[in-house]
């Protein structure tokens, strides 16, 4: 559900296919009365290019980052904004935004793309996590049709403006972004050259499990986190087991404990069982306090809370049509009725690649666990083999960081620069280019 008040009418494809200049569309804009629509005017002089699909309500030059074309407008019933640089390097970053985000929710994405040169486009997928509830006919799923519907519009309004095509196009985005860029890359390689997919959810169903069961568990054991902190962070092999606090966690703060760091897990097609526990030594990362980006036990509550009653419509355990934050904590996907998953299943990774993927993971993440790219690089083996997987899969885990993050950020730029040369590497036959490096800045070793 759109959430913004559009000027209707006016389509990308009319203002390029008439020049492309603000200069135009403002003088356009003196013809036009209050409540009359730039499409009225343009009406006249282009009418067949109104049948595009696509609204604006912002096209203007902009200087920061770099100068470029700025375009706001809706596709459908998602907003998108895309950016034309004036330095064009040839090439199109489509990115994929966060799980509560917007089509503004670009991240360091766009400014390291707009700096190399890259055009830029990014959709709120029509959906938003925070109403997504209130409206029934939005669903998560529809990310999959408004990326490629974005994909398609950009990519002609690419050509139009610059008078050429891509010659590469990318998908890129962190968390469900990073999600969203393996599924884009493994379902449409006709459409994508590769993908950055950044600490990327693999299961959205198991990922929702999974804050639940954290929530739940650290609230047994949520009085004792500052010893277990200290604890692990005196001793990082530490074992809650066998090595007991003084004074001791009780038998039910212990299991809990436990339960954080496995969870086990299931994605769609594989018979394995992952976990997608919260990994030991980001314990100083789980409780409420300091504030983010240390303490994420609210932010991942809050993903439950605005999520739970739109992924499991069934749940309402004491039937009085409202879930409480109680009730919230409980749900286990594993109890839901074969519905839920039939449909949240759907949007499950599957690591069937063509094009290559890098992935950047912090390996303190505790809101998309570094388990859920582990899981992802298994199904990426169990298709293609340890050989074959490392042919179209580079995962480089960075020591500490949490979800995203200035680490990830700065690292960006390499990250492209090694897609590219990687792309290149694959479509030459090895003759040039070179496949990922062993160690990522002269920082992050490749783990696969």
């Amino acid at each position: 559900m759109n959430r913004r008040h559009l000027i209707k009418g006016i389509t990308i494809s009319t203002v390029l296919l008439l020049g492309g200049t603000m200069t135009l569309l403002t003088k356009l804009r003196r013809f036009c009365v209050l409540g009359v629509t730039v499409a009225a005017a343009l009406m006249a002089v282009a009418p067949s290019a109104l049948a595009q699909p696509a609204k604006i309500d912002v096209y203007e030059h902009r200087t920061s980052p770099v100068p470029h074309l700025y375009i706001h407008g809706r596709l459908g019933d998602a907003d998108f904004q895309m950016a034309l640089p004036d330095s064009w390097n040839g090439k199109l970053l489509i990115g994929a935004r966060g799980f509560s985000g917007d089509e503004l929710a670009s991240g360091a994405f766009k400014t390291v793309g707009l700096q190399k040169g890259y055009a830029y486009a990014l959709s709120d997928q029509g959906w938003f996590r925070f109403d997504i509830i209130d409206n029934p006919e939005d669903k998560y799923y529809e990310s999959r049709r408004r990326i490629l519907q974005l994909t398609s519009h950009t990519k002609s309004t690419v050509r139009r403006y610059y008078g050429a095509p891509a010659e590469r196009t990318f998908m890129v985005g962190g968390s469900n972004g990073g999600h969203n860029t393996k599924m884009m890359v493994e379902d449409y390689p006709g459409e994508y050259d590769g993908g950055l997919a950044g600490y990327g959810i693999t299961s959205h169903l198991e990922w929702m499990g999974s804050n639940t069961r954290f929530v739940r568990n650290f609230d047994v054991f949520a009085s004792r986190i500052a010893d277990i902190v200290a604890r692990r962070t005196a001793d990082p092999n530490w074992n809650p087991v066998t090595q007991p606090l003084s004074p001791p966690l009780t038998p039910q703060q212990i299991q809990a404990l436990l339960n954080v760091y496995t969870m086990p897990a299931h994605v769609r097609g594989s018979p394995r069982t992952f976990n997608f526990g919260r990994f030991a030594g980001s314990e100083y990362r789980w409780g409420p306090s300091p504030p983010w980006p240390l303490g994420q036990y609210n932010a991942i509550l809050g993903y439950a809370t605005t999520s739970v009653a739109k992924f499991d419509r069934f749940y309402d355990p004491d039937g009085d049509g409202v879930l409480s934050v109680e009730e919230i904590k409980a749900w286990d996907p594993n109890n839901s009725p074969p519905p839920v998953a039939n449909d949240l299943r759907r949007f499950d990774n599957t690591g069937n690649l063509v094009r290559p993927i890098i992935i950047g993971h912090g390996s303190h993440d505790p809101i998309v666990s570094p388990g859920e790219t582990l899981a992802y690089k298994q199904l990426v083996e169990d298709r293609f083999g340890v050989a074959g997987a490392r042919d179209l899969l580079a995962v480089y885990f960075i020591p500490g960081m949490g979800h995203g993050g200035a680490e990830y950020d700065a690292s960006l730029g390499a990250q492209l620069d090694a897609l590219e040369a990687w792309v290149t590497w694959h479509q030459s036959g090895g003759t040039a280019g070179s496949p990922p490096p062993a160690v990522l800045m002269g920082l992050y070793p490749r783990f696969f």
